[in-house]
């Protein structure tokens, strides 16, 4: 009997530390025993999900599968298998926030890839190095409908992992880690990125193509009216003239000291 019992002690605790690393759920989550459905969106690709994913039975292999594979990693394709609770805290915020059960819940960003985490991480400073991202543990979402600040209020409620509202986006980021929050860096590198390349686009352009010269033209000012010209002064006559001047001046004075011949003649 007590051989019975340490088995039994042994697989209980074998079992809560297998669960442990996937991130034990809190006394709030909705483990009922019945069946639970969940409709999640991926905004980028259209692609849509809609599955029972817990049945009387347990989780359903299947619908998990599907879970994963709408959470895979955009920029490789690679999948991981998706937390179950953190299934079940989707599942919670949209029914906590008032949504109907068929409302999708949007996946911005589910599964990262170690390649894709650290590329991120390189540029982005809110991605950590070690993300439960990494771990099929974390997601970035939004439902249709509800304000974000009203989505990381209810998270906060729940205590049941991370979670982040990231304002420049609109986005909670959500996790089965331990309970924790922070405050996103900066903006969004995207937008950043975004802004910074149509800036420089548009630099480029300016250069590229310069303003025709009639609007160059305008844009200068119009040059002052110069003062009529005065006539100019008569030139002095040369040096060389002086000499001929002096000359007819004689001749003029030696004519008139000559006697007048008509009036030495009387009629």
């Amino acid at each position: 009997m007590r051989h019975l019992l340490r088995l039994s002690l042994l697989g209980l605790l074998a079992g809560g530390t297998l669960a442990g690393c996937a991130s034990t759920p809190g006394p709030q989550a909705s483990f009922d025993g019945g069946p639970r459905s969940i409709t999640l969106h991926h905004p980028a690709s259209g692609e849509t999900v809609s599955v029972t994913y817990r049945r009387a039975d347990g989780y359903d292999p299947q619908a998990l599968d599907r879970i994963a594979t709408l959470f895979r990693d955009r920029r490789t394709g690679e999948t991981v298998p998706v937390d179950p609770t953190l299934v079940e805290l989707l599942a919670d915020l949209r029914d906590r926030c008032g949504a109907g059960p068929d409302t999708p819940v949007h996946i911005t960003s589910g599964y990262r890839s170690p390649l894709t985490n650290v590329t991120l991480a390189r540029s982005n400073p809110n991605v950590a190095e070690n993300s439960y991202h990494l771990r099929g543990q974390a997601a970035d979402i939004s439902i249709p409908g509800v304000p974000p600040r009203r989505l990381a209020d209810e998270a906060a409620a729940l205590q049941r992992g991370g979670y982040a509202l990231y304002p420049h986006t609109g986005h909670v980021h959500v996790d089965t880690g331990p309970v924790r929050t922070w405050t996103p860096k900066g903006g969004d590198p995207r937008i950043l990125e975004a802004r910074a390349k149509a800036a420089s686009g548009k630099a480029v352009a300016a250069k590229a193509s310069p303003a025709p010269r009639t609007q160059v033209a305008a844009a200068e000012p119009a040059p002052a009216k110069r003062p009529p010209a005065k006539a100019a002064p008569a030139a002095a006559p040369a040096k060389g003239n002086d000499a001929d001047l002096a000359r007819v001046r004689m001749v003029l004075a030696s004519l008139k000291e000559q006697p007048d011949a008509s009036a030495k003649k009387k009629p």
